[in-house]
């Protein structure tokens, strides 16, 4: 019987293989990565690496909610900190989220998307739901600070999930046209005090 790992040990392994995870899913894809990989990058057998995930497609996934819980958390802390420059928080933070973490790629194409497929109704809604609390969240403290935006809630999450796309695509599309894009948007969407906002 294999021996158990201490929790310490397995807090290290886990970052290990969340190491292992971004840098693989990022050069190879989720085709290119294997479970066999992944254990060596860790330092562990290929059995050992089941007791921390079900599979790689698992591990994909738990790189994704990490990812959002970091970056939800960074971009809370920016708005309260500052509330004015929230869409240039938003704006940036979506053009760029590839740039900074290359294995969202690997989630937005063909087959990671059949991973999202692959889940069950309640985690396809909790996963779509994240940004959603995330937005109302970020709504909420401009209200605190006695502002809003001249759009609703669902524009602004449509918005920066198109621009998670766009930041991706933008190889294909243009530097320029991102970035002249992305300084318009920056200026056109500031915030607005509580009392000038506009009644649909």
């Amino acid at each position: 019987m294999p021996r158990a790992f201490t929790t310490e040990e397995s807090e290290r392994i886990r970052e290990r293989l969340l190491l292992a995870g971004r840098e693989s899913f990022a050069r190879g894809g989720l085709r290119g990565t294997t479970v066999e990989g992944l254990a060596r990058a860790a330092a562990i057998s290929k059995g050992a690496f089941y007791r921390f995930f079900d599979s790689k497609e698992a591990l994909l996934l738990e790189l994704l909610a990490e990812h959002e819980r970091a970056e939800h958390a960074r971009i809370e802390e920016a708005v309260r900190a500052d509330p004015a420059r929230v869409i240039d928080v938003l704006v940036d933070g979506a053009v760029h989220a590839v740039e900074r973490a290359p294995f969202l790629a690997v989630l937005m194409s063909e087959e990671g998307l059949r991973v999202v497929g692959s889940l069950t109704p309640a985690e396809q809604k909790d996963l779509m739901e994240r940004d959603d609390r995330t937005i109302a969240r970020i709504f909420a403290a401009l209200r605190e600070a006695g502002m809003t935006l001249d759009l609703t809630e669902d524009a602004l999450l449509g918005l920066t999930r198109s621009l998670v796309f766009t930041g991706w695509h933008r190889a294909d599309i243009g530097a320029g046209p991102v970035d002249a894009m992305a300084a318009w948007l920056k200026g056109a969407l500031r915030p607005i005090p509580l009392d000038r906002q506009e009644t649909p």
